[in-house]
């Protein structure tokens, strides 16, 4: 899935913009102040995050911002359907803040909660900003990347299947165990329901259908003259005659000038149709009219049994919900009876399932044990490539005691249906620095480029749309080059927006935006469009020298001919090119 299209209207600096957007990566540059932060914020609020300060631009009363998104997965599809919003070719996340501070949020034109469209974007997108919230940090999306760089798919699946026939079986154990220890007053009523509903031998929408059958006899006689009075209609009877027969006799008569007048053979042809169908009318009225019997007798066993369920529903709600009491106290009463048999089989059933999921899950964890040392071994490499030279990341795996929970070992410990394990990712940048969680130590520079090399590291299905800013902080020349090659490739994967100021990434971009500012009537106002062929060089160039000179001009065309090259021989590459 890739982000198609997104519109600014009214936010700070931005009246009305559209920038069109391609698959690959996409470079956004621009002037410092030009409002390429602004564009980067007005696209987090459509994807649900908070709007933080004054968004709405001055003199306008309400900002709105839509990204529209195509190829939803089927995860998304399904969680959309349980919404109630029908899934289409194109996802469009919609957010209106008025200047009052009220807000609106839409998908697909359907108003949601700023909680479900934040859930969407989430699934849509991975934003990194200095001091913003993002999928990283979270410690499920961390246990999912180890997951995918383990190639733990299948295993993982094992486990959560295991876990819910281990808490299914626990759930039954309890059950059984409640059922023997009720007390007498309990099991005395279960005896006593028992003995009230067993013979009357309830059957679900039984009395539904009594109620149609009641209906039909307590109007027999009515039903049996409307069925006459369509039988002589149509057919007649032996006093007078009926459609068929009138109809007849001027089929006859117009049959004598078959041949003079098209239009009357035509007519004489649709009535000997007509004909036919009031014939076949009368006939299926006389069978309906004799099937039809007043029978005083069944009328009367069907009131009786109607009364008597009408007594059932008053003490139990519905038919359905007795028989549902009723299997429960034959079952309680089941449980006192079969001298522990019930018992014992419950607790075996959860002593093999709990035996199981605990297997299963330290499988799963040694597998990720084994795959956390190479992903760490594979990011670090990216991480020193990208001007992080003394990078390390340490990805730690946990576990939380519970005396309920799976034998590790000899120590029990919780098992959920992701298994044992509780990771983290930490990150050292700087020689003597410990690794420290992600939301505690590094900086949003080093956060974008950390994103940047799991994602060139972990090939994730239906990978969401990958936001940087600030990747390219505090890197330059031959650095920044291998930051572009490296953002190409990940745009061989998914798509990919990253802010920068190097021209050396910028040229390698699939796509590149161009943010600017214009004075007008009504103040200064900011633009997004794509640029290509000379303004795309022209871009390129004022990017390395601050304005476009010969030299500069030069460089671009070298930059743009080395990524050309890089494009067409990164792997999976086969999205449109750009010069």
């Amino acid at each position: 899935m890739s982000l198609v299209e997104v519109r600014i209207q009214d936010v700070a600096v931005f009246a009305d913009a559209l920038a069109p957007l391609t698959p690959g990566f996409t470079a956004l540059t621009g002037e410092t102040g030009s409002g390429k932060s602004v564009w980067i914020t007005a696209l987090r609020l459509a994807l649900g995050d908070r709007a933080e300060g004054e968004p709405v631009r001055a003199g306008a009363e309400a900002a709105r911002v839509s990204a529209v998104f195509d190829d939803a997965s089927p995860t998304l599809r399904e969680r959309l359907g349980s919404i109630g919003i029908p899934a289409d070719e194109l996802t469009t996340l919609t957010r209106e803040v008025s200047r009052a501070g009220r807000g609106w949020c839409r998908i697909n034109g359907a108003l949601v909660s700023q909680a479900v469209l934040r859930e969407v974007g989430e699934a849509l997108a991975e934003v990194t900003l200095q001091g913003a919230s993002q999928r990283l940090l979270q410690r499920g999306r961390q246990r999912d990347l180890l997951d995918l760089a383990a190639g733990t798919g299948e295993l993982r699946d094992q486990v959560r299947r295991a876990v819910a026939e281990w808490r299914s079986a626990t759930a039954s154990l309890d059950e059984v165990r409640r059922r023997q220890a009720a007390g007498a007053a309990e099991v005395e009523a279960a005896r006593q329901l028992v003995s009230d509903l067993d013979d009357l031998r309830l059957v679900a929408g039984e009395d539904e259908q009594l109620a149609i059958e009641r209906l039909r006899l307590r109007n027999a006689g009515s039903l049996a003259q409307a069925s006459a009075g369509l039988r002589r209609a149509a057919a007649g009877d032996d006093d007078s005659a009926g459609a068929a027969d009138l109809l007849a006799a001027a089929v006859d008569g117009a049959r004598v000038l078959e041949g003079v007048d098209a239009g009357l053979d035509a007519l004489t042809a649709e009535a000997t149709q007509l004909l036919g169908q009031l014939r076949e009318l009368g006939a299926a009225a006389r069978h309906h009219g004799e099937s039809i019997g007043l029978d005083e007798s069944r009328l009367a066993d069907v009131e009786g049994r109607l009364d008597t369920l009408a007594r059932v529903r008053r003490r139990h709600g519905s038919v359905e919900q007795a028989l549902q009491a009723l299997a429960a106290a034959g079952d309680l009463l089941g449980a006192r009876e079969d001298g522990g048999t019930r018992l014992g089989a419950a607790e075996q059933a959860v002593i093999a399932t709990r035996a199981r999921a605990g297997e299963l899950a330290l499988q799963l964890s040694e597998r990720r044990r084994v795959g956390a040392r190479r992903l760490e071994a594979d990011v670090e490499r990216a991480l020193h490539l990208l001007e992080l030279p003394h990078a390390r990341l340490r990805v730690i795996l946990d576990r939380r005691a519970d005396a309920d929970g799976v034998d590790a070992g000899g120590a029990m410990v919780r098992c959920g249906p992701a298994g044992v394990d509780e990771v983290e990712l930490r990150l050292a940048t700087n020689r003597n620095d410990a690794p420290a969680a992600l939301d505690e130590g590094p900086s949003g520079g080093e956060l974008s480029r950390l994103v940047l090399a799991l994602s060139a590291c972990v090939s994730e299905a239906a990978s969401p749309l990958l936001v940087l800013d600030e990747v390219d902080t505090g890197i330059g020349g031959e650095t920044a080059a291998r930051v572009g090659d490296l953002l190409a490739a990940t745009g061989a994967q998914r798509q990919v927006i990253a802010v920068t100021h190097r021209a050396e990434i910028a040229s390698r971009a699939t796509t590149h935006l161009l943010v600017r500012k214009h004075d007008t009537a009504v103040g200064t106002v900011a633009s997004v469009e794509p640029v290509d062929g000379d303004r795309r060089l022209a871009e390129i160039a004022r990017l390395m020298s601050g304005r476009v000179t010969d030299a500069a001009l030069a460089r671009a065309v070298e930059l743009r001919g080395e990524a050309v090259e890089i494009l067409a021989t990164a792997p999976g590459s086969t999205r449109r090119r750009r010069r």
